[in-house]
């Protein structure tokens, strides 16, 4: 009897721990399976992120690269026609009567101020240009332009003139500003652009704010090209970027580097 109770508790015990084991090999491998399920999630996601990364970066460059063969057109082709054409008016000045040299004036004026213009658009398009003046100049030059033609009323505070950044990342923030201005005076010409670039401690915050129309931020209108083209941008040099907007109050983004 008690040989038959022992061989009982020994079968009890030895089913016990078989259950045990087998029970330690599935939630083992439930739980490596399911590391190795992360472990793949986050390399895919990295691996996207890498992607997506790679190609904002090849389109931003593609964009440069067609922004400089812009600028050199005009600066070659244009510019050069438009100087020819204004030598030409002024050989005909020279034969011309009083009151033909008057609209010859008016027409060469009319040339030398495109020519200008001309000159400033290409220089704005390229990108080595940007980093040679330098980041704020180049801001200044652009702004400058606006108020100039009178599509707009443009500032800029900055508490340093000198500001030295990376060439790659001051071209690309000085687009994203150049998007954000273009698009201001674009839907509402007589607003008021205030830009404001504070260096803190080891941040840059750009504040690009306009006295337009504004839009509601919920509606499709948010997501227009141009603020697709802002956002890739900051995302490729690991800026913050957000905008805020409301209708009839106007538009305000900020950078944070």
């Amino acid at each position: 009897m008690n040989n038959n109770v022992s061989e009982i508790y020994v079968f009890i015990i030895t089913g016990i721990l078989l259950f045990g084991l087998l029970a330690g090999f599935i939630i083992f491998f439930v739980v490596a399976y399911y590391k190795k399920q992360q472990q793949n999630s986050r390399e895919k996601q990295l691996l996207q992120t890498k992607f997506n990364e790679d190609l904002l970066t090849s389109t931003i460059e593609i964009q440069e690269k067609a922004f400089d063969d812009i600028s050199r057109e005009l600066h070659d082709n244009v510019g050069q026609q438009l100087s020819a054409a204004s030598i030409y008016l002024n050989l005909l000045m020279q034969e011309a009567g009083q009151d033909q040299n008057v609209k010859l004036q008016t027409c060469r004026e009319i040339i030398s101020n495109s020519l200008q213009d001309i000159r400033h658009i290409s220089q704005t398009l390229l990108g080595d240009k940007i980093t040679q003046v330098g980041f704020i100049a180049s801001l200044r030059l652009e702004l400058s332009k606006i108020n100039k033609l009178g599509i707009g009323s443009a500032t800029l505070h900055t508490s340093d003139e000198s500001l030295e950044l990376d060439p790659r990342k001051e071209i690309i923030l000085f687009r994203i500003v150049q998007e954000a201005v273009n698009n201001a005076t674009k839907h509402a010409p007589e607003s008021e652009i205030h830009i404001s670039i504070q260096k803190e401690e080891d941040q840059l915050k750009i504040s690009i704010k306009d006295t337009g129309q504004g839009f509601d931020t919920s509606s499709n209108e948010k997501a227009g090209v141009g603020l697709i083209n802002m956002e890739s941008r900051a995302k490729t040099i690991g800026a913050q970027f957000t905008l805020t907007s409301k209708l009839k109050e106007g538009t305000q983004i900020n950078i944070i580097l």
